[in-house]
């Protein structure tokens, strides 16, 4: 019998095989709002530095290549005639490398200055937290040291009663 997964457990195994896939749910809240607040174009940019970031693109991307070199040396060599679209030292596919390569650097560049933005606002709001924290732990030092001062007044008044009721007591 098989055990059904549920939505969550689906969702997880789908990005742990899909990394630019990641959606929203779950995050920190400061991210949160600066997940949402995103524009078009930042968009993009995010999606397209994740999944070029990824093991899928290496693999896809070192498949490519692979298959423009066999085409062009071997396949059409052999039933062609030496009539290739990119002969042996491949320059068309160093071109094809080498835009990629220009256009992928600031899209992943954009990416990171984003990521850095998201460093901010997390460091921001654990910032915000700590002074919350602190101006807590200081009213509550206050609290217990107001405590501890009416506990040893109520000790007192009551060592005090203990006496009068002891010194007033008739002998017994």
């Amino acid at each position: 019998m098989r055990k059904q997964l549920t939505a969550e457990q689906r969702e997880a195994a789908h990005r742990s095989w899909f990394p630019w896939s990641r959606h929203a749910d779950g995050r920190h809240p400061a991210h949160r709002a600066i997940h949402d607040s995103r524009t078009f174009g930042e968009r993009v940019a995010d999606q397209i530095a994740s999944f070029g970031g990824s093991w899928p693109f290496i693999f896809i991307f070192l498949g490519l290549i692979a298959a423009w070199m066999v085409l062009n040396t071997l396949l059409l060599a052999r039933v062609v005639h030496h009539k290739q679209f990119d002969p042996y030292p491949f320059i068309a596919l160093n071109l094809v490398l080498s835009a990629l390569a220009g256009l992928q650097a600031p899209i992943i560049m954009m990416s990171q200055n984003r990521a850095a933005v998201k460093d901010e606002a997390l460091a921001d709001h654990h910032y915000k937290e700590g002074r919350k924290i602190e101006r807590l732990m200081e009213t509550t030092k206050e609290l217990l040291d107001t405590n501890t001062d009416l506990t040893k007044q109520v000790h007192n008044l009551t060592l005090k009663i203990h006496e009068l009721v002891t010194a007033t007591a008739p002998p017994g």
